[in-house]
């Protein structure tokens, strides 16, 4: 979800992170430049569970923009190693 804020502020930004980070369902908060102010990874149930969080992040939230929700299909692939290079012998 991109989340796009009315006044980005560092009191409006700091407002809307801790609102995020204090959320169950946020997995990821993000503070993104340019483009939107924030990138959420959000786990929701089904619809009725998404509705309750936006309702709790987004629409009570008064200085809340613009947001751009997208839903996954399907997990092609994930992953969070990283390659490392061979360490060469002395």
């Amino acid at each position: 979800m991109e989340v796009t804020l009315d006044a980005q502020g560092a009191e409006h930004l700091d407002a809307f992170e801790a609102l995020a980070v204090a959320e169950d369902a946020v997995q990821q908060c993000w503070r993104v430049s340019p483009g939107p102010d924030f990138v959420l990874v959000i786990q929701a149930r089904d619809m009725p569970d998404y509705l309750a969080i936006t309702q709790r992040l987004l629409t009570q939230n008064a200085n809340v923009r613009n947001v751009k929700a997208f839903f996954s299909l399907k997990r092609a692939k994930f992953s969070t190693t990283l390659p490392l290079p061979v360490a060469k012998a002395p």
